[in-house]
């Protein structure tokens, strides 16, 4: 089984990241899905942003968390010279859906609503459920946090990805789908093999260099996240 190559922000080394331009340059490099950052708004909507604030990508100094959707809709991102406009998860959504791209969807934590992203997140997709199944696409949400996890478990309804800051935590924290950093799988690549045994996916971030794209494809991970989709395709020999 080969990985699916899933575009990490987008396709974000040839594009602002978290952009609207990203992903859909994403689909340009045929990247099999999308991988995005998830966090309300201070009027509750989604935005697809990784950082708490948005001072890093853009002339503004404004805490996500605190700023209404449309004063952020009106920002430009700049990432080292590539431009593009902010984008929101119904959006993204429906790129998704209209590409035929799977999504991986990460809830940020901790934040001032805590459980409330998971909760808007699942309403959306429910509220779309018909066009997403009839789209074929899968869509997983993932998070670094054990309890957002065991929230969308709970739901039945979408399989959850458990984000691995730790190796300690792949023995304590049940999932079915496990997401690795690189970083941490090349020290340990024993626990490819403990993962593999107990019949568990692999999704790994964030693969940007040649020789672990090979790595991860020679060990049989479910996906590679890479902000770098045309490289990961031409060097794994993707058509």
């Amino acid at each position: 089984m080969r990985p699916k190559i899933f575009a990490h922000r987008g396709a974000s080394d040839d594009f602002a990241e978290q952009s609207y331009e990203s992903y859909t340059g994403a689909i340009s490099q045929n990247a099999d899905g999308f991988e995005c950052d998830v966090q309300l708004t201070s009027d509750n909507e989604i935005i697809c942003w990784h950082d708490d604030d948005t001072n890093r990508l853009t002339d503004k100094q404004w805490l996500i968390a605190k700023t209404p959707m449309k004063q952020i809709l009106k920002l430009e991102i700049n990432d080292e010279g590539n431009t593009g406009r902010p984008i929101t998860f119904s959006e993204l959504l429906q790129i998704s859906i209209d590409s035929g791209r799977d999504l991986l969807v990460e809830t940020k934590h901790p934040v001032p609503t805590r459980g409330l992203i998971e909760k808007k997140v699942l309403a959306e997709l429910k509220k779309r459920k018909q066009d997403i199944k009839k789209s074929g696409i899968n869509i997983n949400i993932m998070s670094f946090s054990y309890f957002a996890t065991r929230r969308v478990a709970l739901t039945r309804k979408f399989t959850p990805v458990f984000l691995v800051a730790q190796a300690p935590l792949i023995k304590y924290v049940p999932a079915e789908i496990y997401g690795v950093h690189i970083k941490l799988l090349i020290k340990k690549p024993e626990l490819i093999d403990i993962l593999h045994k107990r019949e568990k996916k692999i999704y790994v971030w964030t693969v940007n260099e040649p020789e672990d794209m090979e790595f991860c494809a020679r060990n049989g991970v479910a996906g590679i996240i890479t902000d770098n989709p045309a490289r990961a395709k031409n060097v794994l020999g993707y058509s």
